[in-house]
């Protein structure tokens, strides 16, 4: 049995589908009584911090999608990839603040960077933030040659050779990289840390075994492992996932109390008027809630 784990806080109540959408989100700036006439009257910029292939970029195109026909104008997609999605939320911060420039970003980038890493320039006051939109189960995966099968034989072999084993993740401060950090802290286990410039990257990593695990989600790990091009060891939440039924929690395993289910916001930069924050907040709302329609 391994250590007993102190739960992480909580980003959200629950999950909604492989991919959680977020109903009810409530933004930090505040809106007018008034409606919103005029904005949008060009195409919206959405930013992600993550290179093209997984999660984020998979919620962003979905979102876009639907922002736009909500919105009446064309949302679009652009990656600015690496430094665990700095690079992104940085441009966002310094971005007129006009409503034409927003992004998509995870607790990582909008939150956790700021404090760790000093080189940040951007803090949480830097942003509006307009909503939550989904909560993204994650999956601990192997390279196929790992012979270890859960939690505590990955713990074990880490403790017995300290230097031997690395894991990918999506940059310093991505959820996959404090999803293993929280791992590491509760095992105990030295596995070396080998980020990259997004989560898809650090899958391809574990596919080819340049290292040996990364943390991507319920998604991408379902796929994969369906190919058998990854193995899958554990899910990050409490309960197991209707996508992989099969597959164990942390807490299952032996890893007691261990949860991390980080969230995808939408955000745009601080001082957005009051009409255009009333607009986003209202196409979003009907985004989420059709969504959960559509689930019902």
């Amino acid at each position: 049995m391994m250590k007993q784990y102190v739960r992480f806080r909580r980003f959200s109540a629950g999950v909604v589908g492989a991919l959680g959408l977020c109903l009810g989100s409530v933004a930090w700036a505040q809106a007018s009584d008034g409606a919103a006439r005029g904005y949008p009257e060009q195409p919206i910029r959405l930013l992600i911090g993550q290179a093209p292939g997984g999660a984020v970029e998979t919620v962003a195109r979905w979102l876009a999608e639907r922002l736009g026909e909500a919105l009446g104008q064309n949302v679009v997609v652009e990656s600015r990839s690496g430094a665990g999605g700095m690079i992104a939320a940085g441009a966002v911060a310094r971005a007129a603040p006009d409503g034409y420039q927003l992004g998509l970003f995870d607790v990582g980038a909008l939150v956790v960077s700021p404090i760790l890493q000093e080189s940040v320039d951007y803090d949480l006051e830097d942003f509006d933030y307009l909503g939550t939109v989904a909560l993204v189960p994650l999956v601990m995966v192997a390279n196929p040659s790992v012979s270890f099968s859960d939690p505590a034989q990955v713990a074990q072999a880490a403790r017995e050779q300290p230097e031997a084993y690395t894991y990918g993740s999506a940059g310093v401060g991505s959820p996959p990289h404090l999803a293993f950090a929280a791992f590491l802290q509760a095992s105990g286990a030295p596995i070396t840390h080998v980020p990259y410039r997004g989560g898809a990257p650090a899958l391809m990593a574990v596919v080819a075994g340049d290292v040996h695990y990364t943390f991507i989600d319920i998604n991408l790990a379902n796929q994969y492992a369906q190919s058998e091009r990854v193995k899958p060891i554990a899910i990050s939440t409490l309960q197991r996932h209707v996508a992989m039924p099969d597959l164990p929690t942390f807490d299952e395993s032996g890893l007691e109390g261990f949860e991390f289910t980080p969230w995808l916001g939408l955000a745009g930069p601080a001082g957005l008027p009051a009409n255009v924050v009333e607009r986003l907040n209202d196409a979003l709302r009907v985004v989420l809630e059709e969504s959960g329609r559509s689930r019902a």
